[in-house]
């Protein structure tokens, strides 16, 4: 995940998310800060661990934990720091051929750790790789592997259903994406204020940023209605500067949600 160094800053417009966390990964800046997949994946569930009555159910610790390690399989990949154009590459410049093998390796974590977990897991990127199918931008090859992918895992995530209903299952699988919407947002330092699409209640959730005045300082969320369960959360995710000859090289981004 890359956050541009220098960019972010706050202004009024109110934007669907995704249209604010798109540009921080394609804009070309001097220095950025990187955050693992697996980081990213561990503050979404950090998040998920407070979300709460009365906008939402207290979640199990087993859907907790499952949004945790929803990442896990990117590891590998993020042990090194590919580079084109003088630019590190984003989760989103991956092919296929690569990004799915990630996928499998999440889900396959997932579901050691519980079937509902594996299942939700399973579900979030079936919804990914359908969007991406949607979106006509792979050649013939890559596109047989994400059909190929989305046979395998609607199999895999009604097997692991058991007795959880497909109604519960849907939700948890949009709570595991709003998590990892909202992750990603607050990791690649966009600075619009956002809204979430109306998974949970027919009017969206909207999140109006408030600067920081300082890299170090928190990062305050206020959202409308709020999803949390009670009062501010206390959040950060460990990055890393690109390139690394200047200090600091290693930094704890801290956010702070309402």
């Amino acid at each position: 995940m890359l956050r541009p160094i220098g960019g972010g800053e706050h202004t009024p417009a109110c934007l669907p998310v995704w249209d604010a966390i798109l540009p921080t990964q394609k804009t070309s800046a001097p220095e950025y800060w990187l955050i693992t997949q697996p980081d990213h994946a561990a503050l979404s569930g950090a998040i998920a661990a407070a979300l709460g009555p009365p906008l939402l159910p207290q979640l199990s610790p087993e859907v907790v934990q499952g949004i945790t390690l929803h990442d896990g399989g990117w590891a590998p990949f993020d042990a090194q720091t590919p580079v084109a154009n003088g630019k590190p590459l984003s989760f989103l410049d991956y092919q296929p051929k690569d990004f799915l093998r990630a996928w499998d390796s999440s889900i396959e974590r997932a579901e050691k750790l519980a079937p509902i977990a594996g299942a939700m897991v399973s579900g979030h990127f079936w919804r990914l790789a359908r969007t991406r199918l949607e979106w006509g931008i792979d050649g013939a090859e890559d596109c047989g592997l994400l059909v190929a992918f989305l046979h395998s895992e609607q199999e895999r995530h009604l097997r692991l259903l058991g007795g959880h209903s497909q109604e519960e299952f849907d939700f948890l699988t949009d709570v595991l994406q709003f998590c990892d919407v909202l992750s990603l947002y607050l990791c690649c330092g966009a600075g619009q204020d956002v809204e979430f699409p109306p998974r949970f209640r027919q009017e969206p959730i909207r999140l109006r940023r408030q600067a920081a005045r300082s890299p170090d300082q928190a990062a305050v969320c206020r959202f409308q209605p709020t999803p949390f369960t009670a009062g501010g959360v206390d959040l950060a995710v460990v990055a890393r500067r690109f390139p690394a000859y200047r200090q600091p090289s290693m930094m704890t981004l801290p956010f702070l949600l309402w």
